[in-house]
C-alpha cells in the first residue's frame, strides 16, 4: 500500500465524519473497511477519532456537539481541500460569492483550517497542512478514492471552485451533465447537477471509498445497518463504451451519506 506524502493544491485531502453515535459509527466503519481507531483526547469526554488503514491515517470521526444536535443537523461527512494559504483562500471564497462559516483557525500543530459554504449552499473545508497532510492512504480498498459535489447549479459551481481552489475543468459527460475538476493535471473530484427526479436534495459534497467487490460490500453494509440510496450501478461515461467502474450510494446507520466505488481500470 503506497503512502501518500503530499496532496496537490486544490485537491480533496481529508474526510471527517460528524456523527450522533460515535460508538456505532466506529463499529460500522471498522467492520466495513477494516479501520483501526486511534482516539485523540481533546477534552476528557470528547475525542477526535483518527481512523487508520494498515497504520496510515485515512479519515476521522467525532461525536456531534449538543448544539448541532439541538439544531437537528444530520450526521454527515465533511470534505477538506488542501490549499497553500488558508487565509488567502478563505478571502477568495467571499470574493466569489461563498461564505466562511468559521475560521481560519489553527488546529494545534496539525495545520490551519476554515469551514466554508459555496454559493449554492454546499459546505466544504480548507486545509493548510503542518504536521498533518490529510489522508496518507488514498485509492486503496477501504480508503477514500473520489469526491463529488451534488449541486443545484453545475456551471456556477465549476466556476466557483476553479476560481477559489485553482482547479481546472476536466471532461464532461453530456448525458448526465457530470463534470470533473483537475488538480495538477489529474481528475480529483466530480460535479453533478441535482435533477428534479432526485427530489429536494440540498447541495453537498460526498466521499467515495474504494472497495474490491462492490456488491459484496453493499450487502455487508446493509447487514450492518446501512441503507441504500443508489444500488450498485455500472459507470459508463460515454455511450457505447464499456463500464469503467461500479458504484453505490449509501447512508450509514446514523444517516451520514457516503458512496462506494469498485474501479475496473
Amino acid at each position: 500500500m503506497p503512502e501518500v506524502t503530499a496532496h496537490a493544491p486544490g485537491a480533496p485531502s481529508w474526510a471527517e465524519l460528524d456523527t450522533t453515535d460515535e460508538a456505532g459509527a466506529l463499529s460500522f466503519y471498522a467492520a466495513l473497511f477494516g479501520w483501526q481507531d486511534d482516539p485523540q483526547e481533546i477534552t476528557p469526554d470528547w475525542h477526535y477519532h483518527l481512523q487508520r488503514l494498515n497504520g496510515l491515517e485515512t479519515a476521522a470521526m467525532y461525536r456531534q456537539s449538543d448544539e448541532e444536535q439541538e439544531q437537528k443537523i444530520p450526521p454527515h461527512w465533511s470534505i477538506y481541500f488542501t490549499v497553500e494559504n488558508v487565509d488567502a483562500t478563505a478571502e477568495a471564497v467571499g470574493q466569489n460569492g461563498g461564505a466562511v462559516v468559521f475560521g481560519p483557525m489553527d488546529v494545534f500543530e496539525a495545520g490551519r483550517m476554515a469551514m466554508c459554504q459555496d454559493p449554492q449552499g454546499a459546505y466544504f473545508a480548507l486545509w493548510q497542512a503542518n504536521q498533518h497532510i490529510g489522508c496518507r492512504v488514498k485509492g486503496e480498498p477501504g480508503a477514500m478514492c473520489w469526491n463529488e459535489l451534488m449541486t443545484t447549479d453545475r456551471e456556477a459551481a465549476l466556476e466557483f471552485y476553479s476560481n477559489v481552489l485553482g482547479l481546472e475543468r476536466g471532461w464532461v459527460v453530456a448525458a448526465t451533465e457530470y463534470a470533473t475538476l483537475r488538480a495538477d493535471g489529474t481528475e480529483v473530484c466530480g460535479v453533478m447537477q441535482i435533477t428534479p427526479e432526485m427530489g429536494e436534495v440540498p447541495p453537498f459534497w460526498t466521499a467515495y471509498f474504494q472497495v474490491a467487490d462492490l456488491d459484496a460490500t453493499v450487502e455487508q453494509a446493509q447487514g450492518l445497518g446501512a441503507s441504500i440510496s443508489v444500488p450498485p450501478t455500472d459507470i459508463i461515461p460515454f455511450e457505447g463504451q464499456p463500464a469503467i467502474g461500479r458504484f453505490a450510494a449509501l447512508a450509514d446507520p446514523q444517516g451520514a451519506a457516503f458512496s462506494l466505488l469498485q474501479d475496473f481500470l
